[in-house]
Parts: C-alpha cells; sequence; structure tokens
C-alpha cells in the first residue's frame, strides 16, 4: 500500500520536527488575539484607552495607537516590551492592581510554560502594537 507508507512518512516528519506554537504561526494575529484577550477591557478594542473597564481605574489606560507620535515616530520596541512583561519594569499602571504583570500572568496561568512561550506571547503583543500606530 504506497499511500499509507507515505502517510507514515508525513506524520513521522511532523512528529519529529515537535509542535507548532501558536505564537510561531503569525505574530500579528497572535498579538490581536493576546490584546482583545489581555488588554482590551481597559485599553479599548481599538486600543483608544476607552476599554468598558477603564472608567473605574485611577489610572487611565493609554491611548497606545499613539506610542510612535509620542516617541518621535520610532515605535519604542524595548519600552512596551518591558512595559508588558513588567517583571522588571515597574511603572505606575503597569505591575500595580490595576494593570497584571503579563510575564507573571502567563507564567502563573500556564504553569509552566517556558520562558520562551512567555517570550513569543508577549513578542506578539508587541508586534501588534506596532501595527496599530498612528502617524
Amino acid at each position: 500500500m504506497p499511500g499509507s507508507s507515505v502517510a507514515v512518512v508525513i506524520m513521522a516528519g511532523l512528529i519529529a520536527a515537535g509542535p507548532v506554537f501558536a505564537e510561531e504561526k503569525n505574530p500579528q494575529e497572535v498579538g490581536r488575539g493576546r490584546f482583545m484577550q489581555d488588554c482590551a477591557a481597559c485599553h479599548g478594542a481599538e486600543a483608544l484607552g476607552d476599554g468598558p473597564a477603564s472608567g473605574a481605574l485611577h489610572t487611565h489606560p493609554s491611548d497606545l495607537t499613539g506610542l510612535s507620535r509620542r516617541n518621535d515616530g520610532k515605535f519604542p520596541t524595548d519600552y512596551v516590551r518591558k512595559v508588558v512583561d513588567g517583571r522588571d519594569f515597574q511603572q505606575l499602571a503597569h505591575g500595580s492592581v490595576e494593570m497584571p504583570v503579563w510575564g507573571n500572568q502567563y507564567r502563573r496561568s500556564l504553569g509552566a510554560l517556558s520562558e520562551a512561550r512567555i517570550s513569543a506571547r508577549i513578542d506578539a503583543l508587541v508586534t501588534y502594537l506596532e501595527s496599530i500606530q498612528k502617524p
């Protein structure tokens, strides 16, 4: 049965390659999903700082579409990554009870999630934020 041997070879190759994580497929799409799940309640679906929970916060969420504009036209990738991760960076609204430190949240919520997977999630979110910048 030549067809079945081809299928076995293909399956063996897929197994040997290991799992493909969602974060590795399309970072911008994964980042949008992370944003909608983790950030939109406060920052709003369009990232304008007008999410349904924004009025209950002591510190009003930022308009995340203007990060580049507020940084002389250049997206502040390292800064945004540090703020989102939060584990080695403290800012008034980030890392407090008002905003979870997503590096820690990803670690806790998914148990044995590796640092590489945590980093991939944060990088995907940062990639998405960069893609929605307005002039």
